[in-house]
């Protein structure tokens, strides 16, 4: 017959997201410039990103390595891919950049 509930919630896995600084310095940097375009854009920018980590959160797996361990997620509407590692249980979001910058930037 079919599962539990127990085993239900057993096989879902939430991972725990950390985003670093350098990261937190690209989202404030591109949500101003957005900003500073068209009112209100700078808002929908950090809804399109809000709704990529929650997608982040639950399924990191289900996005393209782009390079050695780090992988890609594009944001809906907004030209944007955030670049994440997995370790285990943790996604370290470590850039959020342009899809029209060098993605090597957030090496140097």
């Amino acid at each position: 017959m079919g599962r539990s509930a127990e085993e239900g919630e057993k096989s879902i896995m939430k991972y725990r997201l950390i985003v670093k600084p350098e990261a937190e310095e690209d989202i404030l940097l591109a949500a101003k410039w957005y900003e500073q375009h068209r009112s209100n854009l700078g808002i929908r920018f950090l809804d399109a990103l809000d709704d990529k980590l929650s997608q982040l959160i639950s399924n990191p797996l289900l996005f393209q390595v782009r390079y050695k361990n780090t992988r890609f997620a594009f944001l809906k509407r907004f030209p944007f891919a955030v670049h994440d590692v997995v370790e285990g249980e943790i996604v370290f979001v470590i850039a959020v950049l342009s899809t029209h910058r060098n993605p090597k930037i957030w090496k140097s």
